[in-house]
């Protein structure tokens, strides 16, 4: 399988939040939220654009405090947190205002059930006006609608939607080694619109392929593809 970043829809759609967030005013509420079902690439595509835009990314874990969330941001700014809470703002504050970044929050569902840690999220925002993003499931973006003060700075939203046929046409173009015929693309089609199951079943077919010999795929060896969800 080539090694290529396809830039779907969803992944248009995440770079113009990016965008929009970036070139907001001053007087703008400069937040944003991501959300979709899983396996749709969220993770995926939140890291590939922090890594070209030098964007701060930490992945919530279960069980974060406020203190922990911070304690991430300040080590992924290359600095030594600090022992105290209020000491780790106050870096977060002074590296933020001097060397501007985006900070992007996933898996943020994790964070819902606590009302400290979802404040400290809006205060990062507001005291260092950098921009915030949050990325979560299908769910957060009820879940969060309960932190008014927060949702309110929520200026950007961005659902990951299932593939287009459109999409899982380029995914299967630029990402399979082995040629799939377009009769057995529409049933590839069929059985998978989400990018992890993509990725999945064009490994299995190649293999498949590397197997037994063949130089393409067709309609049989599409219509025994079992593809977990």
């Amino acid at each position: 399988m080539r090694k290529l970043f396809v830039k779907t829809h969803n992944v248009k759609n995440f770079v113009e939040l990016m965008n929009n967030l970036i070139d907001k005013s001053n007087e703008v509420p400069k937040m944003g939220l991501v959300y979709g079902d899983p396996g749709l690439g969220k993770t995926r595509v939140a890291v590939w654009w922090a890594n070209r835009n030098d964007a701060v990314y930490v992945r919530a874990q279960n069980n974060m405090t406020s203190h922990g969330i911070l304690e991430k941001v300040v080590e992924e700014l290359g600095e030594a947190p600090s022992k105290k809470s209020t000491d780790l703002m106050k870096q977060c504050i002074a590296h933020l205002r001097l060397n501007p970044q985006v900070i992007i929050i996933d898996e943020v569902d994790y964070l819902i059930g606590r009302f400290k840690t979802i404040e400290t999220l809006r205060d990062l925002h507001d005291l260092t006006g950098a921009p915030v993003v949050l990325i979560g499931m299908q769910e957060v973006k009820t879940k969060l609608g309960k932190f008014r003060h927060l949702y309110d700075r929520i200026s950007e939203i961005v659902e990951f939607k299932t593939f287009s046929k459109d999409d899982m046409e380029v995914i299967v173009e630029e990402l399979s080694e082995i040629k799939i015929t377009d009769e057995a693309k529409e049933i590839f089609f069929e059985k998978s619109n989400r990018f992890r199951q993509a990725i999945k079943g064009i490994a299995t077919l190649e293999n498949l392929a590397k197997t037994n010999g063949l130089n393409k795929i067709d309609v049989k060896q599409v219509k025994g593809l079992t593809i977990e969800k």
